[in-house]
């Protein structure tokens, strides 16, 4: 592909990374007039994503079989591997598990699409969607619990992560722009009805409280 090709996905997907910055959850973190006790249970309903996030990753080094493919998943899950014990120990003074069928209905899509798409726009969900989406998420983070060690270490590692897909995308031919603009909008669909469901339950529950 030429890096004209790479040019136009990486304009589209940060296009998409802007509108997900002014998506409910990212305001609810970044609007200093949000209660802290909300900010507090956005983390409650984070932690099932978080937990999920980890088959999602394993699914895809399960279901890859290119050599360059399935050693930048392995890599990429060596990397990912321990984050949702991390916050968990975030959110130790709230222990209780928490269910919701959004979540995990989107979760599940991920780790559905992991099994079926091809090798690379694997790669794309991977790292041009979910460490894009990580990214604005720990960045909102960040500003919203300073010093927490699960923003810290995704504000910093999301960064190199989205950047390898750029990466595997001018080295591989084995792909076209429109399959991946298509495999990008679906995922940021996705990311946004959970996103916004975290929000509406953190809401809900501080409300309620």
């Amino acid at each position: 592909m030429t890096q004209q090709d790479v040019e136009r996905v990486a304009r589209h997907n940060e296009g998409r990374q802007r509108e997900y910055e002014s998506s409910e959850l990212i305001r609810l973190l970044t609007d200093e007039s949000t209660p802290a006790e909300t900010k507090r249970a956005v983390l409650t309903y984070l932690q099932p994503w978080s937990n999920a996030f980890q088959r999602m990753i394993s699914a895809r080094v399960t279901f890859e079989h290119d050599p360059e493919l399935r050693a930048l998943a392995l890599e990429h899950q060596q990397e990912e591997i321990g984050h949702d014990r991390i916050l968990a120990r975030s959110r130790a003074d709230d222990r209780r598990p928490v269910w919701d069928p959004v979540i995990e209905a989107g979760a599940s899509w991920f780790v559905d699409q992991f099994a079926v798409l091809p090798g690379v726009e694997r790669a794309v969900l991977a790292h041009l969607a979910l460490e894009a989406g990580s990214l604005v998420f720990s960045q909102a983070g960040t500003r919203a619990f300073p010093e927490d060690e699960y923003f810290e270490l995704h504000d910093e590692a999301d960064v190199e992560h989205l950047e390898m897909g750029y990466e595997l995308l001018r080295r591989r031919s084995d792909w076209r722009v429109d399959d991946v603009v298509t495999v990008l909008d679906r995922a940021w669909q996705v990311i946004g009805v959970v996103s916004d469901r975290i929000a509406e339950c953190a809401r809900r529950d501080t409300v309620a409280a």
